[in-house]
């Protein structure tokens, strides 16, 4: 008797039609046989497959992106024929990108499948790839066994030109997760990319024990499939480095990165190569010892560009300029105004005039200032941050803007930023009780990937466990003023200066200024305004912080601008920054058109909230708009769509996310087959 080896499941092929093919596909048969066919209707194909299934040395394909149209009247529609010369599906004929294809293989010898081992080091390295890019933002796969490794399936929706961002999409991936036992396949871009039939058998080579022939099959898909937006996949292709002139601006020596490393005792565990050059494996990340190797590497592509990637959250923003500046701090000092950031433990001690200073100076008698002892809180918002470098301690800044453009939720973001740069925050809100202001800074602490949705619109919740998390990484770090002790300006400018002695705080924010009680101040209303801001002027120098206070503006019919926020003029005239927050609504765009003769296809209007920098007096900085996306799971302010920022609580718990594993059985719990 012949024994015949079956070589598809009929149900496993319904799935993948179910799952991945919207119209029709072309199904390409190789090996011993060579056949195309189009096919619309999966029964249609079974039938079609029917006379195959006796036959060795076949291997089954399809197209895994959508085909124009036109091709299904080809010869071969609904039926497979066997010519060499039958037109298939080339570039020219895809309409649209549906899908990215991760794929994932171990390195063994050509022409041969998988054993169980390697096997199992592309299933470890498809959790690895699955979780930095869900915490990316990425939307959860299609899961699939090609029969000797993985693919990783992301349902996209891009145009089919887009070949060399889909490249360096596999490119960056490569770069930062190849390694010397599984490879990330950066030939399978294109667009006509044909890949396994799923529910097919993958036989490549001899069928033995050690490393049989298996049956390729998706495993694990979500409920829903989600679309990626083309934003995540930019955001991805930007972390290949760029090719940068290999040169010391000072002596013109050409850069050797080995050198560089010996130079700086800077010790590395292992390298390994990847399609597009080198990754040298850190022992220890630059920037935390804790952080050990794999998890920091300097990677060297083939075209000259340098990076740097560190998988931990608080380091996951640090690039090889970073790293560089860290041992050379003057590296990059032709084409970088130098500015540090000291850590400052006490206070600022009041200094005393020399009795001998000239009452007037002349040009040569003045001391140029020393900006490298300017210490600059960053605000997070990262055009802001490059344009006026960040909040400098002992100035003060005002925001203001409508109401529900969101300044409430700016500010307490920026003092989250304010922790995460390891500086302390004493804040007041005038509106909001103690614990609704720290439900605000949980949410926001824990972003998009760490709330949950309830059965009301727009409200989102975080667990017991993450808010504990986020609680002790506030720790002593941020001090919220109990309401109970009154509003009285005064009194409570006392206790925030005992807060600031006591705790060594940096940041005070003051939500909001109208909420004070000035009755005790003399004069007038203006004059109370006008003495009050004098004294948080002095107060900032003084006490060397940096006041952030909020100003709600009059009603104005025209577009907001400083002379809209309420309050005496010596508001606006004595402090360093204005700051204004504006929604982006119809209302915003048709004053701004008219204020500023901006065009209907201004990028400013794709965003949802603005924040305008009216003045800077530092840098002489003003009219400067910066476009915001504001996520409503988190209530955070995103520098861009999709943008993923991760506060240093979750190294508290950096073994235990709350990311699922994908659970390589033959029946995982979450797929229903």
């Amino acid at each position: 008797m012949i024994m015949t080896i079956k070589i598809f499941e009929e149900n496993e092929i319904r799935k993948t039609f179910e799952l991945m093919v919207d119209d029709f596909t072309e199904v390409r048969i190789l090996g011993s046989t060579t056949a195309t066919g189009y096919f619309s209707d999966v029964e249609v194909l079974l039938k079609a497959l029917d006379k195959y299934k006796n036959r060795s040395g076949l291997i089954f394909y399809f197209v895994m992106n959508s085909i124009n149209k036109g091709c299904y009247s080809r010869q071969q529609k609904d039926c497979f024929i066997e010519k060499s010369k039958i037109p298939t599906t080339s570039d020219k004929d895809i309409i649209m990108r549906d899908w990215l294809m991760i794929d994932l293989d171990c390195e063994r010898p050509t022409g041969v499948s998988s054993t169980d081992a390697e096997l199992e080091k592309s299933k470890d390295k498809a959790n690895v790839i699955h979780r930095y890019l869900r915490n990316e933002g990425f939307e959860a796969p299609v899961v699939s066994y090609s029969g000797s490794g993985v693919h990783l399936l992301y349902k996209i929706s891009i145009e089919p030109e887009k070949t060399q961002l889909i490249k360096d999409c596999l490119l960056a991936l490569d770069m930062m997760f190849s390694d010397k036992d599984v490879k990330v396949d950066t030939s399978v871009f294109n667009a006509s990319r044909i890949t396994k039939l799923y529910g097919t058998m993958a036989g490549k080579g001899q069928d033995t024990e050690e490393r049989p022939h298996r049956l390729s099959k998706i495993i694990s898909y979500p409920k829903e499939i989600k679309i990626n937006d083309i934003a995540l996949l930019i955001k991805l292709a930007k972390t290949l480095p760029a090719p940068i002139k290999k040169t010391f601006n000072n002596n013109n020596v050409e850069f050797n990165i080995d050198d560089w490393l010996s130079n700086h005792n800077v010790r590395v565990a292992e390298e390994s190569t990847f399609n597009n050059g080198r990754k040298i494996v850190l022992e220890e990340c630059p920037f935390d010892s804790n952080h050990k190797a794999p998890d920091a590497a300097i990677f060297e592509l083939s075209n000259g560009a340098i990076g740097f990637k560190c998988f931990h959250s608080s380091c996951s923003n640090r690039t090889w300029q970073d790293v560089r500046k860290t041992f050379e701090p003057d590296a990059y000092e032709k084409t970088e105004m130098k500015r540090t950031q000291p850590r400052v433990n006490s206070l600022k001690p009041s200094v005393e005039k020399d009795i001998d200073e000239p009452m007037f100076y002349t040009a040569t008698s003045i001391k140029p200032k020393d900006r490298s002892q300017l210490v600059s809180i960053k605000t997070g918002i990262k055009k802001l941050d490059k344009k006026i470098i960040g909040l400098n301690k002992g100035e003060i800044s005002c925001i203001s803007g409508l109401r529900g453009s969101g300044k409430s939720s700016l500010i307490s973001q920026m003092c989250l930023d304010t922790v995460q740069e390891e500086y302390k925050v004493a804040l007041f809100s005038g509106e909001l009780s103690e614990s609704r202001v720290l439900e605000w800074l949980q949410l926001q602490s824990a972003g998009k990937q760490y709330t949950h949705a309830t059965q009301y619109e727009d409200y989102f919740y975080v667990d017991k466990k993450t808010k504990a998390l986020v609680n002790s990484w506030l720790g002593d770090n941020l001090y919220i003023y109990n309401n109970n002790y009154g509003n009285d300006a005064q009194k409570l400018l006392n206790k925030i200066e005992h807060c600031i002695t006591k705790n060594k705080v940096d940041l005070v924010v003051l939500d909001n200024l109208m909420s004070l009680d000035l009755n005790n101040l003399a004069g007038d209303k203006y004059e109370k305004q006008t003495n009050l801001i004098l004294a948080l002027v002095k107060f900032a120098r003084d006490n060397d912080v940096h006041i952030l206070f909020v100003a709600h503006p009059r009603k104005s019919l025209g577009f907001l601008r400083t002379d809209d926020i309420s309050g005496t003029g010596d508001l606006t005239n004595a402090v360093d920054n204005v700051f204004i927050v504006h929604r982006v609504n119809t209302d915003f765009i048709a004053k701004s058109k008219l204020m500023f003769g901006w065009r209907a296809d201004n990028e400013i209007y794709t965003n949802t909230n603005v924040i305008e920098v009216c003045k800077n007096r530092d840098l002489g900085v003003q009219d400067y708009f910066i476009g915001l996306q504001y996520e409503i799971e988190s209530k955070r302010f995103l520098n861009e769509k999709f943008e993923t920022k991760h506060y240093n609580w979750e190294e508290e718990s950096v073994e235990k996310k709350a990311f699922k594993e994908f659970n390589f059985t033959d029946k995982p719990e979450d797929c229903p087959f």
